[in-house]
Formats: structure tokens, sequence, C-alpha cells
């Protein structure tokens, strides 16, 4: 590692690196790329520029300035205009650059599909070692730093490969001290969540998977570090703080690969991409680092598997169906109980599962949920293992070709039938999958003996039955961009709303409401962007329960909504075979289907669990906010529930606009604001949520009841006739279900009468202050046209 060449923030020199390399023995190997690589040379493009590699080079970008020194095979970058910075970073073995025979080139204004990049490319060799290529990639215009290393095997001999680092810094700084700076990151197990500490308490490092976020608590200066491609190395990212006697004003950090491989003579792979960022706002950032992962494995989600509400029956089994098989329940339950409570225009039917797969991963097993039994391959296609998990189940093995080609065979056999129709494959109970001795293959990692053994289905069903989705339950969410459609980013979470258990008892997991509230928070940068988001199955009222008790209201309505607005399906566990209270059945109405919008967690980087989440919302007729505020437990904590929301930073409205608020459950005009928001305080077990809509200068629709996304399912149109004085729209609705508009009408209007259409429907208004509402109760289910004139 760097420390034994010099301590954390000691001036480094070419003079001292050299005079070392010298005292050690051998200076390192000097080449000319024009030497080494003279048929790529003759033919680069004039935005490549060769160098000797004893020189340094130095380039700077819109927002990056950059320095590579070849010799050492290090490099530091800052963000111009802040104290954001990471120096000396280096990637070799023990930070030992002797013996390397090392040349490098410089690329500007590379075009990639990731945007416009300068770059520099460092090739090394040394006897008895694999060959690397480091790609360092700066944007032009953001700040984006993409860092790749390939290996090559030109030795004569196999070479096991276990980690291999990216980049390595003893000196990151954010500006200012480290007790300020909080840690976060994702893990890649759907059951591993999060921490909130402060980097001086990082004695020992935190590890993530995914990514790893360091947020200034005072300044909003974050450095973000996460992988953009998972094809071969599984990426771990680690903080450390890092004072060494120098002040609390810097950190170590860590990018590395885990490869678990045997590199054949002459084989050779690309390396991942793997993202550094520093930024002024962390939500964002991930975000960001979601978007690159889209665009890295084209998933294209929205496209490809979009939440069409046009498309009733592919909503209702894919993303807003019955799910209470741990509940005691059955589909004869749910079908009565849909059919007597009136929920099928709510649901679009029972919304059953639809036809059923489910991925090979180990061997035995029985069904589970109506899907089929696990695989019965020849025995050639199971590793001589059985893993402790799930009963001592045989390891099926990917990396044989048989194996793969059975599985696209019994993938392809699925999607054949009925392809019209909708349905899932499953890809379930493959969390602790890993690289296992004995492959077939030993140089295929886990990452893609994973995507060997789930791509089958994937392109099964793309090629054969597009109106299915691939789900994910119990699996490595990074081994699954691009497979998977749905992803479950929580553990099991429909056991119950919340219980007292002692730490004594050393629970992996609780099976609690719990899990969703948590691993939603961790992974909703994924959703809509690489997968849906799947809380998992939740209650309302009766389940299953050890203790017999039932869910409360305030129980059932937290849990509600926050599946409606924090993910992107609506899995409701219950049994459905005893009468219900009114108001779980009205919650049920208000809470689907669920559309392609998503929202992040406001708080994410204050409190654990995150309490506030927002929905930004456009349509081709307007633009809101729907703003949740959650308080999941029995205690009052006003320091949460009177928190002040800043409109640019926390909610990503203009500063200086003025905005309209209404709250959905007590259906008041909240009031308007501009530059800051205060949310209200919360009793126990409760939750608001808020339609945050510009002001206008004329009268304008802030929400309606259908539905607790106010307005971004059933609203299909509205806009304002200034010359005819006139709100007009366009409203799905829901035969006999009592249907409200909520319409902000500002000082020098009145509302004068109300035309739905040719519907033979009437209406009623009323005003109170400057509040008025439109109440018509549909008599059919379609769409109502509707004009209210002032």
């Amino acid at each position: 590692m760097s420390e034994k060449k010099s301590a954390s923030g000691e001036p480094f020199t070419r003079r001292k690196v050299l005079t070392q390399a010298a005292q050690g023995a051998a200076m390192v190997s000097i080449s000319f790329l024009n030497n080494l690589l003279p048929a790529e040379v003759a033919s680069a493009p004039s935005n490549k520029t060769s160098y000797p590699a004893e020189k340094i080079i130095e380039f700077e970008t819109d927002k990056l300035k950059v320095t590579v020194d070849p010799v050492t095979c290090r490099w530091s970058a800052e963000l111009k205009g802040s104290e954001m910075q990471i120096n000396n970073v280096h990637f070799l073995p023990g930070d030992d650059f002797v013996g390397w025979k090392v040349s490098s080139s410089f690329r500007r204004n590379e075009s990639t599909k990731f945007g416009s990049f300068d770059k520099v490319t460092l090739h090394g060799a040394k006897a008895g070692h694999l060959d690397f290529e480091f790609e360092l990639s700066c944007s032009k215009s953001g700040s984006d730093i993409l860092v790749s290393l390939g290996r090559s095997n030109q030795t004569e001999v196999p070479i096991d490969l276990e980690d291999m680092d990216y980049f390595v810094s003893s000196d990151v700084r954010l500006g200012g001290t480290t007790d300020k700076w909080i840690s976060f990151g994702t893990q890649s197990r759907n059951r591993d969540y999060y921490d909130l500490l402060p980097v001086e308490c990082l004695i020992t490092s935190k590890v993530y998977a995914v990514n790893h976020v360091v947020r200034d608590m005072d300044t909003g200066n974050s450095l973000l570090m996460g992988h953009i491609t998972t094809s071969k190395g599984a990426s771990r990212f680690e903080v450390t703080q890092g004072w060494r006697g120098k002040g609390p004003d810097r950190m170590k950090v860590r990018g590395y690969c885990s490869y678990k491989v045997t590199v054949p003579k002459g084989a050779n792979f690309k390396g991942e991409k793997l993202l550094i960022s520093f930024n002024y706002d962390a939500l964002r950032a991930m975000e960001h680092q979601a978007d690159l992962i889209s665009i890295a494995h084209d998933i294209r989600l929205k496209e490809r598997r979009p939440i069409n509400l046009d498309d009733q029956e592919l909503v209702a089994n894919n993303y807003s169906r019955y799910h209470g098989w741990m509940s005691g329940g059955s589909a004869a339950n749910a079908k009565k109980f849909f059919e007597d409570n009136g929920l099928g225009s709510f649901y679009w039917g029972m919304g059953g599962p639809g036809q059923q797969g489910t991925f090979g991963f180990y061997g035995s097993g029985g069904a589970t949920q109506g899907r089929p039994s696990r695989v019965t391959y020849p025995v050639e296609c199971f590793l001589p293992i059985r893993t402790p998990k799930y009963g001592g189940q045989r390891v099926i093995d990917f990396s044989n070709p048989l194996t793969i080609r059975l599985e696209r065979e019994r993938a392809l056999q699925w999607a054949c039938t009925d392809p019209g129709e909708t349905g899932r494959a499953e890809m379930d109970f493959a969390d602790w999958w890993d690289r296992w001795p004995g492959q077939f293959n030993p140089y295929m990692s886990s990452m893609e003996t994973y995507h060997a053994g789930g791509m089958p289905w994937r392109e099964a069903i793309d090629q054969r039955s597009p109106r299915k989705v691939v789900r994910s339950n119990m699996q490595p969410v990074d081994h699954s961009y691009g497979i998977v459609d749905i992803c479950r980013i929580s553990e099991d979470a429909d056991h119950g709303y919340e219980a007292s258990i002692s730490p004594l008892t050393q629970t992996e997991f609780t099976g609690l409401f719990t899990e969703s509230v948590l691993g939603s928070a961790n992974r909703a940068f994924y959703n809509g962007r690489v997968f849906w988001n799947d809380g998992d199955g939740f209650h309302i009222y009766k389940y299953n329960s050890s203790d017999g008790k039932l869910y409360s209201y305030g129980e059932a309505k937290v849990t509600a909504v926050f599946h409606a607005i924090a993910g992107s399906t609506l899995f409701i566990s219950e049994a459905f075979d005893v009468p219900y209270p009114e108001d779980r059945i009205e919650l049920m109405k208000r809470i689907s289907p669920p559309t392609m919008d998503v929202a992040y967690p406001v708080d994410l980087f204050i409190r654990k669990p995150a309490h506030i989440w927002n929905m930004p919302i456009e349509r081709a007729f307007g633009q809101w906010n729907v703003l949740a505020v959650f308080n999941f437990t029995g205690k009052v904590s006003r320091d949460i529930f009177e928190a002040k929301l800043d409109a640019a930073d926390d909610l990503r409205l203009a500063p200086d606009k003025e905005y309209i608020v209404y709250e959905f459950w007590t259906k008041k005009l909240i009031g308007s604001f501009k530059g800051t928001f205060t949310i209200r305080p919360l009793n126990p077990y409760d939750c608001d949520v808020y339609s945050i809509v510009e002001r206008q200068p004329y009268p304008t629709l802030v929400s309606t009841s259908r539905h607790v996304r106010h307005m971004a399912f059933d609203v299909k149109d509205s806009r304002y006739d200034a010359e005819k004085k006139v709100l007009q729209g366009i409203s799905r609705a829901v035969a006999g279900d009592p249907y409200q508009l909520r319409i902000y009408v500002p000082d020098g209007f009145s509302g004068k009468s109300v035309k739905m259409g040719n519907r033979p429907e009437g209406a009623t208004m009323r005003t109170d202050g400057s509040l008025l509402t439109v109440d018509f109760t549909a008599s059919v289910s379609k769409d109502v046209e509707w004009n209210v004139f002032f």
C-alpha cells in the first residue's frame, strides 16, 4: 500500500520517488509509445497524443484539473473552484512501480456513450505478472472520473487473480474536517443495508459494494465512488479516516474488484468502469450513477418495460396485485373480496400472479407461489459441493456450457407458452451466489456465471414474450443489471410491522416493515432507472401473526402509503378471508396502481431511516411535486416533523417562485411558500402527502381524490383557457367512486359553473377561501371530460 512510500499528506515529488527506486536496486524501465506500438501511433487520430513514459501529463476540463505520472502510475485530481481533491492515487500491487515497463497516451475529446472525455491510457508489463491497461477518463463538462483497469496474461502459466485495486488514495479531501463527513453506501445483497457514520469514526474501513458516498453535512460537498459496469469483477469501495498525524481534514479511500478467477495463458479482459465523482448534491450523484449503469447495460427500463397505464392487465399482474401466499390467503378469497368491495376497477382485476417460471440457481427444492420446482439437470451441471444455505441444496454450475444450453432451452419453452400473456420469471434464493470451487471453467467469475444463468431468461422474454417481466427476490442486486425488470430491494418484509427483538437473538433479519423502509431508502436511486423497485409485500389488516394481532389503522396507513410512494410495485399480502374495516378498503383504493414517477429520500444523509420522500412529476400539461412525510413509530419527534425544507436543495424547485401546498388525507389547502417549506408535526403512526404546485395567476388544479400521488395517475390533461375563462381537463374515472377536483383560485377569480362534457353526471361546486372543490360520481369507468368556468 502507499503508506510504505510516504506518509499521508507528505509532499510527493518525482525526485523522491526516483531516488527511492534507484536505492531499491533497479530503475523503472522507460520506453516510448511510438517504439512500443508503432502501428497504433501511425494511425492515431489528431486528438491522440503519445508521450514518453517519463513525461508527466497535466490537463484541465471544464470542472477538473488532473495530473498523471506514468513513471509511478500515480495521479491526482481536483474539482476546480473547490477544496475537493484526490491525491497520489495508485493502483499497482503494493504501490510498487519498480520493474514495470510503462507507456502512455492521451486522447482529447473522446466521444463515448457516457459523454465526452479526456482520457489517459497507461500500458504496463512486468515479467511474471499480468500486463495492465489502465484508463483514466475525465468528463469534459462534468465532474465524472471513470477508471478502468484491464489485464492480460502474457506469461507461460495460468495466474490466480483475487482482488485487484483500481484506485487507492490516502489523501482525499472535501474541505472542512472529517467529523462533519458522513459515510453512506449500498451493498450487493438485498438484505444488507446502510449506516450513517462520521468518517472520523472509521478507524477500521467501512466497505460497500455498489457505491460509497461521503457527504459534508455543513457544505454538501460530496464524493461518490461507485461502479458503472458489472461484467466480470464485483466492486468494493472502502473509506477510512486518514488523520495519520496530519489533522482531521482527509480520508483514505480504496476502490477495487473481486474476481477469484484463474487467468489462463493468453487471456485478457477489459475490467470494470468505476466512477469517482466530486459533487455538491450526493442524491443526484447517486441517481446519475444509476443513469450511467442503465446506459452501460443498455437497460432503457421505461421504454422496454413501462408501467403502461393503458395496458390494465399488464399493470395488474406485474405491478399491482394480490400477493397473499404468506398470509394464508387464496385466489378464491381474493377474487370474492375484490368483487364484494368494488376493488376490481382500482386494481383492474384481482391482479393474480400470471404465468410463472423459476431460474435454476439451486438444484433441489419445491415450488413456491405456484412456480415450477427447481431443475433436475444431469449431475455434471452441478458443483461438487452443497451450499450451507437453503437446506444444503446443490449449487448449479453455470460455467458449464451444457448447463447454459439446458437453461436456455427451458427458458425458451417457458416463454413460448402463451407468449401474448403477462407473467414473470423469478430469480430467487441466489443472494449467497459466489465463485465456488470445482467450476467447469475456473476463468469465469461469480458475476459471469450469474449472468450466464440469467440472460437466457432475459433473451427468451424479449424475443418471445414481451408482455412478461423478469423479477428477482433474494439475489445480489448488482449482478442483475440488464437482466431483471422488477427488483426486490429488501429482505422479506411481510411478517409484520414492528417488534421488540433482543440483540441477544442475533436475528439476521426481522421480516418486518423495517426491511422495506431501509431497503427502499438505500436503493431509491435505482428506481425507474435500472429496476422498478419492489419493497416486498405489505399488510393493511390481517396476516399470519404469531401474536394474533391485526394491523392498526395507523400502521396500515403508513405502510400502504410508503409502498405507494417509495416503490413501483404494490403486492398486498393479505388473507382477505374476513370482513375488513371500511378505512382499509379506502386505503387500498387510493394507492393503486403505481405510475412511472419515482421518489427520492430527502433526508437520506440526515437520519436513518429517511422519513421524507419527494416525487417530482412531469406531464405534458404541467409539473408538480408529491411530498410524503412519515412518522413510522409511536413516538412524537418534533425535530423531524417540524423540519424546514429548502426549495432548491431539498425539493428541486425554483427558490424564487411561489408554490401552493395541498395535503391529501386531511383534504386541506395548507397555504403557499417561497424558498422554504416547513413540514407540520405528525402524530404517531401517521403520514402526510402534500401536492406542491407552482402558483399561477389563474385557477390551477392542485389535487384530486382518486390517488395518493395527486393527479399523477388519473388526470390525463388539464389546462386553463384564459380567453374562455375555463379550466378544463380529462380524468380517469371509476364507476361509483366519488371523485373530487381540488382547484386553487387566486384573487380576482370565482367559480361560476361546471360542465361534465357530454356525460349525464351532475357535479357540485363548493368554495372555501382560495380552494374550489368540484365533486361528481361517474356511472361508468371511463374517461370524464370536465370544464370549470370562472
